[in-house]
C-alpha cells in the first residue's frame, strides 16, 4: 500500500499527533467540567466564609467602638466630682451635653449618646441599650460606698429581647475587692463606665445567623482611679 518505509512512518506520526490532539481534547473537556462540578461544591463554603469574616470584622469594629467610649466616658468622670449635678430645673429632655453645666452622670454618659462623640454606634433605649456608671469609695480596702447609675433605668438588666436575665451588677463588690493589690493604697476611690449595647449582624447570612442570635448583647468597660470618690479628700492646702 505504502511505497516505501518513509511513507509508512509519516502516516504513523500523523495518526499518533491526531490521536494524541483527540484525547487531549476530551481530557481537557473532562477537566474543565470537573473544575465547574469543584466550583460548584466550594463556592458556597467560600461565600459563607467571606460572609463570617465581613460579619466579625462589624462586630469587632462595633466593640471597639464601645470600649474606646467607655475608656473617654471614664477619663471624664475620673477627673470630675460626681457630686456636682445639674438642678432639678434641668428636668425631663433637658440637653446635656450643649449646656454649660456639669450633671455628673449625664455629661459623661454624653460620649455615648452625642453624635459628635459618637458618630458609629446608636444607642437607643428602645433596643435595650444602656450605659451605667458606678462610683466607688474605697476604706481599708473595703467598699464602704457604692453608687449605681443607669441612662435607661433597668436596659442593662435585660438581654435584647427585653427578658430580665441579671438582678445585680457584672462587678459586685465582692469582685472588685478580690482584684486589690495587698500593696496598694487601702483608701481609694474608683468609676467604672459600663457600655451595653443590642448590636445587630449586618448581613444576617444564612447559617451564620443560625449560629449566633441576632442582636445579641455587647458588653464593654473601663475602670479608672476617681480621686473625689477617696473616703477622705486631700486637703487644699
Amino acid at each position: 500500500m505504502f511505497p516505501n518505509n518513509g511513507d509508512f512512518v509519516f502516516f504513523s506520526e500523523t495518526m499518533l499527533k491526531l490521536f494524541k490532539k483527540t484525547l487531549l481534547n476530551k481530557l481537557s473537556q473532562k477537566k474543565q467540567g470537573q473544575s465547574f462540578v469543584e466550583l460548584a461544591l466550594i463556592l458556597p463554603l467560600l461565600l459563607i466564609m467571606l460572609a463570617g469574616m465581613v460579619e466579625v470584622a462589624f462586630l469587632m469594629f462595633a466593640y471597639l467602638t464601645a470600649l474606646d467610649l467607655s475608656r473617654e466616658a471614664a477619663r471624664f468622670a475620673s477627673a470630675r466630682d460626681y457630686k456636682v449635678q445639674l438642678p432639678a430645673s434641668g428636668g425631663s429632655g433637658y440637653d446635656y451635653c450643649t449646656d454649660d453645666s456639669l450633671h455628673y452622670y449625664y455629661d459623661s454618659a454624653c460620649f455615648f449618646t452625642d453624635d459628635e462623640f459618637n458618630p458609629f454606634l446608636e444607642f437607643d433605649p428602645a433596643k435595650y441599650d444602656d450605659v451605667t456608671i458606678t462610683v466607688l469609695t474605697i476604706a481599708n480596702s473595703t467598699i464602704t460606698e457604692r453608687r449605681d447609675w443607669s441612662l435607661y433605668g433597668d436596659n442593662w438588666q435585660k438581654d435584647c429581647d427585653g427578658n430580665i436575665v441579671r438582678s445585680s451588677p457584672f462587678f459586685s463588690n465582692a469582685d472588685i475587692q478580690n482584684k486589690f493589690s495587698s500593696v496598694a493604697p487601702g483608701d481609694r476611690g474608683l468609676v467604672i463606665v459600663e457600655a451595653w449595647v443590642c448590636y445587630n449582624l449586618i448581613l444576617n447570612f444564612p447559617i451564620i445567623s443560625d449560629i449566633t442570635p441576632s442582636p445579641f448583647r455587647l458588653h464593654a468597660y473601663t475602670i479608672m482611679p476617681a480621686p473625689e470618690a477617696l473616703p477622705t479628700p486631700t486637703p487644699i492646702p
